[in-house]
């Protein structure tokens, strides 16, 4: 109860020694963030409330921001069809997999690049920057993944995207932060370079590695041009946002393949939020229970005392 006491006096005395320029700022920030909160939920609420509004009123565009109705035939179609079904294990597959595959080789490349003792540490810091000025094009890669027998296979997705060079650095600035005592202490105490990042750098760098998990699943999850590449030969190896791109980009309906009745034709436009949705909703879920470790891993591992 003090201390709570203490807190409420220490702000109020905070808002007292407010100027005024200080609290026309404030105000303006507060209304500006507001505003920008509205400019980004209104999408997502548009696109949710299309979803579930009736057919007629969708076609009708009587939909502005809350639904008009309600209907679940859209999604009944959608999740009748197996290659929904189908796309989505493929896509969960591509964000589990790729996403193990490529934090760990970003926290096994930025642990000897935060170490002082490695020899080729500026060496191989200057190779991973100097990639993300210049990378390789498009044909050799697809030549490479060919020649190497990826083409048309799982791992033409998870492999050529393994690790990225800024997301090395970043976990690199992270893992100088970790005083070198520890090292040194378990160094004396006998324990390999394959211990110390397992049983002491690692479980410390969980910030840093909620941060990369986040970035590298939500890439996998909203990949799409290396399925179209590199998966041209196996629709059922491809990914839902393939899936998602036929129906908004190319037009092509499933009302036909799901049911064959004249109301249909009144759905297929609603079918594009749905898809929409059912695409959206899972990395949203997942966001909010990563969202403290994803602050405190950004905040960490971008300043460098």
């Amino acid at each position: 109860m003090v201390t709570e006491k203490k807190k409420t006096g220490q702000t109020r005395r905070r808002r007292r020694r407010m100027s005024p320029g200080d609290r026309i700022f404030t105000i303006c920030n507060y209304v500006f963030c507001f505003l920008a909160a509205c400019i980004t939920l209104y999408p997502l609420i548009y696109v949710f409330s299309m979803s579930i509004s009736t057919p007629e009123a969708v076609v009708s565009n009587l939909v502005t921001l809350l639904p008009k109705g309600f209907s679940l035939k859209a999604y009944e179609m959608i999740f009748r069809n197996g290659e929904v079904w189908r796309s989505y294990y493929n896509t969960i597959w591509y964000t589990v997999v790729g996403t193990a595959i490529s934090t760990a080789l970003t926290m096994m490349a930025a642990y000897p690049l935060s170490r002082r003792q490695f020899f080729l540490r500026r060496q191989l810091s200057f190779f991973f920057t100097l990639s993300m000025f210049f990378s390789g094009t498009l044909v050799p890669m697809y030549l490479l993944i060919n020649r190497i027998g990826l083409y048309n296979t799982r791992w033409a997705i998870v492999l050529p995207t393994g690790a990225a060079a800024y997301y090395i650095i970043m976990a690199r600035t992270f893992l100088s932060t970790i005083p070198d005592s520890l090292y040194e202490s378990a160094r004396i105490d006998g324990a390999t370079e394959w211990t110390i990042l397992r049983k002491i750098f690692i479980p410390l760098s969980m910030p840093i590695m909620s941060v990369l998990i986040i970035y590298y699943a939500v890439h996998q999850w909203n990949g799409y041009f290396n399925a179209m590449i590199y998966l041209p030969g196996r629709k059922d190896l491809q990914p839902l946002q393939v899936f998602l791109m036929k129906i908004l980009i190319n037009n092509e309906s499933v009302a036909g393949e799901v049911a064959g009745s004249a109301t249909m034709s009144m759905i297929s436009l609603q079918l594009k939020y749905v898809v929409i949705v059912v695409a959206l909703v899972p990395i949203l879920c997942v966001y909010p229970f990563l969202q403290k470790y994803f602050i405190k891993g950004m905040m960490i591992g971008a300043v460098k005392e």
